[in-house]
């Protein structure tokens, strides 16, 4: 059976937009704090309108960002 079109692109997306917060936090360590805080902002809404989806894959967006299991592993 197909996965859902619609649930492939959210997947793809939110794994596009961790690769490159993961690049840029990279190149720039000063930047984390700030999409932590951009996470958190947009879960409390998203929680608190009733998208309680969307608000699970911006929590998992945020904790992935401090999650040493998603950091490139160096050469």
């Amino acid at each position: 059976m197909a996965a859902d079109p619609l649930a492939q692109a959210k997947i793809g997306t939110e794994a596009l937009a961790l690769c490159i917060a993961g690049v840029l936090c990279e190149r720039d360590p000063s930047l984390l704090s700030g999409f932590q805080e951009s996470a958190t902002a947009l879960h409390r809404i998203l929680d608190d309108r009733g998208d309680h989806e969307a608000a699970a894959m911006v929590g998992a967006f945020g904790r992935a960002l401090i999650d040493p299991a998603f950091k490139r592993l160096s050469n």
